[in-house]
């Protein structure tokens, strides 16, 4: 075995595990604009690396470093036996570089999750790779490494059953660094929506915790000294309702007995509009905020991405319907489907502010890896290589609008709805409709010091400074028992504004003239092309 050999204790066997989790780049899920009002290194902790690290056999000795707050060291590195590491494809880059460490290193490397699930090809540079969920092929592996004879691929085994997977190891993330934690409840959609790989990874059978699980898990997070929100990483947390009824009550009774430490937020289909007393019972339990993936106001291009779930009534009806219950709509927008024509910008742009969405994530429609959309595309001939995934516009097939205009018109999406005045216009409608969930409004200390610092910010130094001052007066006026809402929401959108201002639009400027050049040169190619004599034979 290369690297640190284990060492022989008087307890037996000891490995020392080194779990590394990679770099995002910074997007519009990582608030790091904002971050810096609170402190905080980092939105959200490693949940997966702790889950595996709780799986670990006991003579395993795990430790944890997250490359987002916190470099690892070459001697880091080789003090371990075994360096383990897991990622999103958007975290490819940082994957590599710790990969190429390891190597000229000698330490061995084993990697799992998202990224090397969906494509093991890309990762000839580890030395192991462990596929699909761990519950159920983790111990075997563990057990052949220490042999010296682990496969180079552990091949997925058969959908675990969620109760058997522990709590995760809370205790190993560096207190203080995250300003959210999470917990995962579910995994799996009914749906089948063609460009979504959770249906490839986790099935269509959503399957879930006990409820004593999660409030085990809770007890975890409580245990760090952790007070704030708390992310159910659920795809859709609503997937299997019957098991979601069961369980609200048993959250509303650990939260009432903790004296309500925890707000919760998590992801769901737009279906949720449609249950009242779902929606109820989730407020009551302390949800305040829900991920909906909404994707397009064009019933044809619902239709298209099988996302028959959005295709019924009115969606601006449906999304305020959800705010009425207390529940913040937080929306995903995608662009590029087939049946997307020229004014499917406005039409995105029109729908996001009638329906009061203030955090709304666009983006260009990726074809992801197994999925039924790269399916479809790698048939009919439209897959095109690239290096990676651009969050920043360009996409992975022939789109059926020019890219040029694709571009163009993403770029004026962002532009427009991260405005600072209508943004803020968009906080004040939301919370217009929302239901103000007064038992979720705990005020602590360090709230002071993070509004302090947010006023200092936007309503000092911000280029925005008088839209900031004039929708503060607005929301004081409108809602005057909500001012902190509004200042929360305000400071949460300086990372839109700033990241929108300061990196998405020059890079989408910057593409848009590349894009430009190529085909100036192309163009200018072919003309000379065309000015050639014709070849002749004697």
């Amino acid at each position: 075995m290369a690297g640190a050999s284990p060492q022989e204790t008087p307890g037996g066997l000891r490995v020392e595990a080194l779990l590394v989790y990679p770099q995002f780049p910074t997007t519009y899920w990582s608030h790091q604009y904002s971050l810096k009002f609170t402190g905080k290194k980092c939105l959200l902790p490693p949940l997966g690396l702790v889950t595996v690290a709780a799986m670990l056999p006991s003579h395993w000795r795990p430790t944890l470093v997250d490359l987002n707050i916190e470099p690892v060291s070459d001697r880091q590195l080789k003090r371990a036996d075994v360096v383990m590491l897991t990622g999103m494809q958007v975290q490819r880059q940082s994957v590599h570089e710790v990969l190429a460490r390891c190597r000229k290193l000698g330490v061995p490397t084993v990697i799992g999750g998202p990224y090397v699930t969906g494509e093991p090809h890309l990762l000839d540079d580890a030395d192991h790779l462990v596929l699909g969920e761990t519950e159920g092929t983790l111990a075997g592996f563990c057990e052949a490494f220490e042999a010296g004879r682990a496969p180079r691929i552990t091949p997925p085994g058969e959908a675990p059953d969620m109760t058997t997977t522990p709590v995760p190891r809370y205790d190993l993330l560096r207190r203080g660094a995250y300003f959210h934690l999470s917990l995962q409840y579910s995994r799996g959609c009914p749906f089948t929506c063609e460009f979504c790989d959770i249906i490839v990874m986790f099935g269509r059978k959503p399957r879930t915790k006990s409820s004593e699980q999660v409030c085990r898990e809770l007890d975890a997070i409580h245990a760090t000294g952790f007070r704030g929100s708390v992310f159910f990483v659920d795809d859709n947390f609503i997937g299997n309702k019957k098991a979601v009824r069961g369980m609200l009550p048993e959250l509303k009774e650990w939260q009432e007995r903790r004296g309500w430490p925890f707000a919760f937020y998590t992801e769901a289909s737009l279906n949720i509009a449609e249950d009242s007393t779902l929606m109820q019972g989730m407020t009551r339990a302390g949800f305040d905020s829900v991920f909906i993936g909404i994707e397009s106001p064009s019933e044809e291009s619902l239709a298209e991405a099988k996302k028959g779930q959005n295709i019924k009534g009115s969606l601006v009806d449906r999304v305020h319907e959800v705010l009425r219950h207390g529940l913040d709509v937080w929306g995903g927008f995608i662009v590029g489907f087939d049946n997307d024509g020229p004014d499917i910008f406005d039409r995105q742009i029109e729908f996001i502010e009638e329906a009061a969405i203030p955090f709304a994530m666009v983006g260009i429609l990726q074809a992801l890896p197994n999925t039924p959309l790269e399916t479809r595309l790698r048939t009919a001939g439209r897959l095109r290589p690239l290096q990676e995934a651009d969050q920043f516009g360009r996409t992975n097939f022939e789109t059926n609008l020019p890219e040029a205009q694709m571009l163009s018109g993403y770029r004026r999406i962002l532009e427009t709805i991260y405005e600072p005045g209508r943004y803020f216009s968009r906080v004040l409608a939301m919370m217009g409709h929302r239901k103000d969930l007064a038992h979720l409004n705990s005020f602590q200390p360090q709230h002071l010091w993070w509004g302090l610092r947010a006023l200092m910010a936007q309503g000092i130094f911000s280029s925005y400074r008088k839209e900031y001052w004039r929708f503060l007066r607005e929301a004081r006026k409108r809602h005057p028992s909500r001012l902190v809402e509004a200042i929360q929401h305000g400071a949460a959108g300086h990372h839109f504004i700033e990241y929108t201002r300061r990196v998405v639009l020059p890079r989408l400027y910057d593409g848009s003239q590349r894009l430009a050049a190529a085909k100036a040169a192309l163009a200018a190619g072919a003309r000379q092309l065309g000015s050639l004599p014709e070849a002749t034979t004697d």
